[in-house]
Formats: C-alpha cells, structure tokens, sequence
C-alpha cells in the first residue's frame, strides 16, 4: 500500500514518529518526502496538524512536536540512587557486587512522570516573561541565556517582553530583582536559583506561588520544590556518577583522585558531587584526596591544582571536574608544569575537548545541555497556554569520549573527535543546540562568538 493510498490517521502516525525522542525539528521537506504524497496533499495535512497543536513550526522551514504531541511523550527521567545504584553493583567484576542483597528491590517510583494541569494559569497571549537568571559567569550561562533568546526569536508572536535581570550569583540581589520583575507585571517567572538552600529566596518564592504566579526553574532550583511548576534541567546524578565510574575503571580500579567542582551552593555541584563520590565508594582503592571549588571558571581550576600541587608535591592518577569549565585550567596548569596530563572528566567546552584530543589525554565528558534555555521558554508557554506539563523535564545528557578510552560499563554515545567543534571559538558550548549553529552561521569569519 502506497502512502499516498493510507488514510489520514496513517499518515499523522508516519508523521510524528518521525520525530526523535528530544523533539529536534525536522525540515518539513524531509517530513514530505519520508512520507511521500505529493505537496498540495502533504502541505496540507501538516498545515492542519500545526492548527490543532500536534506540531508548531520552529523556524523557517523547520517544525517540531506541539503541545498536544508532547502531552503523550514519555521519557524515563533521573533514576533514584538506589536503582542506579543497584545497576552499578550488578556488573560483573565491580567492587562491592557481593552487597548487592542489602540493597532496597527495585520499584516504579510514580514521581517520575508527575504532570502538572496548568489550565489556572491559561491566559491569552502576548504574554510577559520575567527570567531571573543566577549570573552569566561562565561561557555554558551565556551559551544557556542564547539558548533562551533563540527560543524567543521562534516564539516572538506569543511574547509581548522577555526580562532578563542577572542575580550575579548573589542572593540577595537575587531576591530584590525577583520583587523588581514582579512589579513589571509579568505573567510568568523563570528562575535559575543563585543558592539551594537560600532561605528567603524559598519563601518569597512560596509567597508568589501562593499569590497564583507560575515560577519555572531551570538549571538551579531552590531546595524546597513546591513553589514551582515545573523545573527544566538535566540528570546531574548521571554526570556525576558515570563520569566517576569511568574514572575509576579507566584507573582499573585503584589510585588517587582530586575533584574539582563548580560553584559551592549550586545545586547542579552538590548532586554531581554526591553522585561521583558515591561511585567512587564502590572501589576501596581509589582514594579521593582532595575536593576544591572552582566557580565553574578556567581560573578557578587552574588555581586550584596549583594549590593542590604544591602541597601533594606530586600529580594525582586522575582529575574528576564536573565540567570542562574548570577542566581546561587544571590541563592547562598540568601542562604548564610540564607533566604529564592525568585521566580527566569534564564537557560543556569547546576548549576542553580540543586541548584534550590534541594533547591525547584521556578524558570523558557528559556535556550538561544548555539548550535547556530553549527547553524552558517553550515549556513556560506552555503552562500559560493551560496545557498538561511535566512537573520536571530532563533534556538528554549523551556519553562522548575520544576513541579508544570506553571501559567496561562506560561506552560513548558520541566520539569527541566527531563531537569537538574545530572551526568554532574555544568559549562555544557544544550543548547550546539550534541556537549554536544559529550563531555558527551569523559569526561565520569572526573571530569571536
């Protein structure tokens, strides 16, 4: 039976199966010809579908799911330690299988795919949007921010103003500029909280939420969850734990580890953190000698492999960053001293993958996706369109390692040398999505981003 021959429900299925699970757009010139019915047919039927929100064009040419298709998406979100945990000791080989049965069995945990009904807050668009960002400190929040001003170029007919305030990672500014979108009458606020467990930031946050005002968190949330919607991010615990896991079965199982996190306070630091050290316990001869933060800044990880340096007197087996952020000071730092670069983790960098493919220096990076900015404004629309959403959305984190470092458990999804972005500047996040090759067109011959 030709397509041409199939009924309409046929081809709506042919359509949005050909959508991937991160709902990238398709240009609908490659939806046609998939489907192959002639224009006049196809055009129309897609023209229908972005009518009754089973699909929305994302940019010229190019369409993704809609809110009605995203309704019935499913996607299996952070697994709760135990579970990963569980897995983790199942493998063959690993330290500390033997106390697998002292582990709690595996069950379904409903909180996975909690939705929220967001039809209280449906109102007519153009709507006001206030962003309160924790800071643009590093080159992943700028890449995190564009990310978010590409959406809005997408979404512009629906958005009457996007106000983005930068906290400066202070949380009291933070609070005074949460109070200074809420007087511009915003209809709905976007947070990337400045500190976890900042207690007057939680509570006027409750207060708002209280007062019928939507808050979406993305990339940091506070502590206490209940003021928000929904809250836009990607697993930390997977970063934290699977990098870990290589770098200990890249170290077969026995040396000395330094761990350089982000920002302290930051709840993505905090969960990668916890994660890592968690993995590392299963192996009773990896010995993790020091932890510093590094403000998610080259800086701060060159500083502080020079501090650890000069106290241990001698390079550590491997170096646990989570992220390139900071990784590129400590490969920089070892490089400058003239030794031997050891094993190190850490994405999100451009940098970071070129100067570790170029100085062959075994690394593993899970990049933390900035394009979460996208994710949040259109998951914000949403909920002011009265739509069903998830009360937490995770965008994929994939595994990229240069070949010939996979270990057991640990196998890549991407090769860095396929993944690394020569041509762009050394600041790009990898992770940005559409927004990134955006920019890679509008800056081609520039020497900068």
């Amino acid at each position: 039976m030709s397509q041409d021959d199939k009924s309409n429900v046929q081809r709506i299925a042919a359509i949005l199966k050909g959508f991937d699970a991160q709902n990238t757009p398709r240009r609908t010139h490659d939806i046609l010809e998939d489907l192959g019915v002639t224009r006049s047919t196809g055009f129309g039927l897609l023209r229908a579908m972005v009518a009754a929100g089973w699909l929305e064009r994302f940019d010229h040419g190019f369409l993704q799911l809609g809110p009605k298709a995203r309704e019935l998406i499913f996607a299996a979100l952070e697994v709760p330690e135990t579970t990963e945990r569980k897995k983790l000791l199942a493998k063959p080989g690993v330290p500390g299988a033997d106390k697998q049965e002292n582990l709690p069995d595996l069950e379904w945990d409903p909180a996975l795919v909690r939705t929220v009904d967001a039809s209280r807050y449906r109102s007519a668009a153009p709507y006001r949007i206030g962003f309160s960002n924790a800071s643009t400190s590093n080159a992943w929040r700028s890449a995190m921010l564009q990310s978010l001003f590409y959406a809005e170029r997408i979404a512009q007919s629906q958005i009457e103003a996007l106000i983005v305030l930068d906290a400066q990672d202070d949380p009291a500014l933070q609070l005074a500029q949460i109070d200074e979108l809420v007087a511009q009458d915003i209809d709905l606020l976007l947070i990337s909280i400045t500190s976890v467990n900042d207690q007057a930031l939680s509570d006027r946050l409750g207060e708002l939420a209280d007062q019928g005002l939507p808050i979406v968190a993305v990339d940091r949330r506070p502590n206490d969850r209940s003021s928000l919607v929904s809250f836009v991010t990607a697993s930390d615990s997977r970063i934290g734990r699977i990098s870990a896991q290589w770098m200990a079965e890249t170290l077969s199982g026995q040396g000395r580890v330094w761990m350089l996190s982000g920002l302290e306070g930051a709840s993505p630091a905090l969960r990668r953190q916890q994660a890592a050290l968690a993995a590392f316990s299963a192996f009773p001869n990896i010995r993790v000698e020091n932890v510093s933060y590094t403000d998610w800044t080259e800086a701060g990880g060159y500083k502080a492999i020079d501090k650890v340096l000069a106290e241990a007197r001698r390079p550590p087996d491997g170096v646990w960053c989570d992220s390139g952020l900071q990784g590129v000071g400590s490969v920089k730092r070892f490089l400058d001293g003239g030794f031997d670069v050891p094993a190190h983790t850490g994405g999100d960098l451009n940098e970071m993958y070129k100067l570790c493919l170029h100085h062959k220096v075994p690394m593993a990076a899970l990049d933390y996706p900035a394009s979460m900015g996208a994710r949040a404004l259109g998951l914000a629309l949403d909920i002011l369109g009265g739509n069903v959403v998830p009360r937490r959305v995770e965008e994929p984190v994939q595994i990229v390692l240069p070949r010939g470092v996979e270990t057991a458990s640990v196998k890549a999804d991407s090769w860095a040398e396929l993944h690394v972005a020569w041509e762009l500047p050394d600041t790009a996040i990898l992770s940005q999505g559409p927004a990134l090759r955006r920019d890679k067109r509008s800056t081609k011959g520039s020497a900068t981003g």
